[in-house]
C-alpha cells in the first residue's frame, strides 16, 4: 500500500491490487478522478472525510466506484480535506485532485 500526502494533486501509476491512499491538506469542492490510460484496466475508488474513516476499495468490489480506461469523473466535495483510495488489477497512470 502506498500513501501519500498532497496539497491538491497527486500523478502516480498503480501497482497491481495495491490501494493507493491520497490524503489531501486541501478542501474540496470537488474531485478529479482520471485514468490516464487507454488500455488496460479499470480503477476502482473510495473516498470521504478521513475523520470518518473511508473503507479500501476492491478491484470490481461492492462499494467501490468505477473509474473506466481513459475516463475522467468530476465528485461534488463535501468541503473537507478528503482521503482517496484507488486500485487496479494492472498497473494503471492515474491522477486525483481537489478543486
Amino acid at each position: 500500500m502506498a500513501s501519500y500526502t498532497v496539497n491538491v494533486a497527486k500523478h502516480a501509476t498503480l501497482t497491481p491490487d495495491t490501494v493507493d491512499n491520497i490524503t489531501f491538506t486541501a478542501p474540496a469542492s470537488f474531485i478529479l478522478l482520471t485514468n490516464r490510460t487507454t488500455s488496460g484496466a479499470s480503477i476502482y475508488f473510495t473516498y470521504g472525510d478521513p475523520t470518518k474513516g473511508v473503507t479500501d476499495p476492491a478491484v470490481a468490489g461492492n462499494d467501490s466506484y468505477h473509474l473506466g480506461i481513459g475516463q475522467t469523473l468530476s465528485i461534488p466535495g463535501d468541503g473537507s480535506a478528503p482521503l482517496v483510495k484507488v486500485i487496479s488489477s494492472q498497473a494503471q497512470a492515474y491522477s486525483v485532485q481537489v478543486l
